[in-house]
């Protein structure tokens, strides 16, 4: 093809025919242009079908994830709940009688005010589009936005948790020490050190302190800091659960 449009220009050229062979060569010209046009609109629309199906992927993982994420929530809740509620409970019996504290179930009460859970989310799918600087596939979706609250929301949680770790480790669990027996609390949770001890303290000298009571305020103020957060999270996932269930077949 292109011996045969360099022999017409030749062949012009020869006969001395410029007006002609100009008009060729503009011809010429804009076919060379169409034709890049052409390519470059294919390239552009291959470009685009490669990135829709990279992105229906991805909104399909983001949505599975979440999905965990969601169970993972309601589950430490429900731990957080108890850890209110046990502590809520130690707070009602300040200033009880001997006779009242011996009817409740201390040890199990204090065990519960300490939960071990912890939440670690499936983040997999938002740290890669993040790392891999791959939310520009979303650059005009509400579902970037909603990733990069995801993104701020953790920050701010995981505050809350260091918090609440740092007062109950630094503040109420030291305060414990002389008057509590970690190892009878412990038998809640079934440990192989745990078990009675043979030199458990006498607990109401501890429910007579008005420092037990402010610790465990404060600690009940962190728990419902927590809570909030936790709110803000599973209403944050329904709206991104929302965003991606389209992806879903």
């Amino acid at each position: 093809m292109i011996k045969f449009f360099r022999k017409i220009r030749q062949n012009l050229i020869m006969e001395n025919k410029t007006s002609k062979y100009f008009r060729y060569a503009m011809g010429e010209i804009v076919l060379v242009v169409i034709g890049i046009l052409i390519a470059l609109q294919i390239n552009n629309w291959n470009q685009d079908r490669i990135n829709n199906i990279e992105k229906k992927a991805l909104l399909s993982k983001l949505h599975a994830e979440f999905k965990t994420n969601k169970k993972l929530v309601e589950d430490f809740r429900l731990e957080e709940q108890r850890a209110i509620k046990s502590s809520s409970k130690l707070i009602s019996l300040i200033g009880a009688s001997k006779e009242e504290l011996e009817n409740k179930n201390l040890d199990s009460l204090f065990f519960e005010s300490f939960p071990s859970n912890e939440l670690a989310f499936a983040n997999n799918s938002v740290n890669n589009l993040v790392q891999n600087g791959r939310l520009n596939l979303f650059e005009n979706d509400s579902i970037t936005s909603l990733l990069y609250h995801w993104n701020s929301l953790s920050e701010i949680r995981q505050t809350r948790f260091d918090k609440l770790d740092a007062w109950n480790n630094e503040h109420l669990l030291p305060f414990l020490l002389p008057y509590i027996s970690f190892r009878e609390m412990d038998s809640n949770a079934h440990y192989p050190w745990s078990g009675k001890s043979k030199v458990k303290p006498d607990y109401y000298p501890l429910f007579q302190k008005v420092e037990f009571e402010n610790l465990l305020d404060n600690s009940l103020w962190l728990h419902q800091n927590i809570m909030d957060r936790l709110d803000e999270t599973e209403m944050l996932i329904e709206e991104i659960l929302q965003e991606t269930k389209p992806a879903i077949k």
